[in-house]
């Protein structure tokens, strides 16, 4: 009987720590709402910016060199003026780049993602932005989530502890119950403790934390940028560090992010061969 009701004390325990987790995690149903919306969003804008046309300039298929443009207000080379693309023959505009990865020009240029697999540039630089600010929180929900369970498991690790330490005796008298000392050597022993008894939910944390740095360190990296009214392109290379060119696009942070996020997409300069596309429909077979 002394091992049944040692055995019975020792669920009881468990169960009591388990609905303590439960009671956070799980009765708090607007963090289910949050994160299913945010994971929505997350992939609509993701799909968006990858399939959505970043700005691409038209190349031109022609053996002579197109003419110099007669814009007198933009100089000719130099960072902010045109520049010829051998690749594309064509003289760019200020603020686009060729991209390597795409083998295209791409006005105003911001970086080639990997991730969404295109450019970034003038037409999805807001979708990509958009995308970034919902994983971005979704990923420090994540993390905040599995930070509390690990402080849960960690303050829980002794009910365990106790309840064994509780068992009867032999002549059926129960044991003095043990006294905690918070000391390095019961912190660490609690600690290497919590991480034995729940690996999966250390190493999710561990990987939470790391992408919801990752993720909030590059967000505010844009949010930087946005309100400079530059680009990636720009910032790496240092074009306005020092003062040695004036950016004519910058308005004003309040004047930047409104024409960043708020700013009609620019029509695309791609040609448009939807009219030269003809159905195939499949005849139906017949026997």
């Amino acid at each position: 009987s002394s091992s049944s009701s040692s055995s019975s004390s020792l669920m009881e325990s468990a169960d009591t720590a388990v609905d303590k987790v439960w009671e956070y995690h799980f009765h708090e149903i607007y963090l289910w709402y949050i994160s299913a919306v945010l994971s929505v969003l997350s992939m609509v804008f993701l799909w968006v910016s990858a399939l959505l046309d970043p700005g691409i300039l038209p190349a031109v298929s022609s053996p002579h060199k197109p003419p110099v443009p007669t814009d007198l207000t933009i100089p000719l080379g130099g960072p902010l003026g045109y520049r010829y693309c051998s690749t594309c023959n064509i003289y760019r505009p200020p603020r686009s780049k060729h991209c390597n990865s795409c083998n295209v020009c791409v006005s105003k240029f911001d970086h080639h993602c990997p991730w969404v697999g295109n450019c970034i540039g003038e037409r999805n630089h807001c979708y990509f932005f958009y995308f970034l600010v919902c994983i971005t929180i979704l990923s420090v929900i994540m993390s905040v989530c599995c930070v509390r369970l690990l402080i849960r498991g960690y303050l829980d690790y002794d009910v365990v502890m106790d309840a064994i330490a509780n068992q009867p005796q032999e002549d059926g008298q129960p044991q003095q119950q043990q006294q905690h000392h918070w000391n390095i050597k019961e912190i660490w022993h609690r600690t290497i403790g919590t991480i034995l008894s729940i690996p999966f939910i250390v190493i999710m944390s561990l990987f939470a934390i790391l992408c919801a740095w990752s993720l909030v360190s590059l967000t505010c990296f844009h949010a930087m940028i946005i309100s400079t009214a530059q680009t990636t392109n720009e910032k790496v290379r240092g074009i306005y560090q020092f003062r040695r060119y004036t950016n004519e696009a910058d308005d004003g942070c309040w004047n930047n992010w409104k024409r960043a996020l708020c700013q009609k997409t620019v029509p695309s300069l791609l040609p448009d061969f939807s009219d030269r596309v003809d159905l195939v429909r499949c005849q139906p077979c017949t026997s």
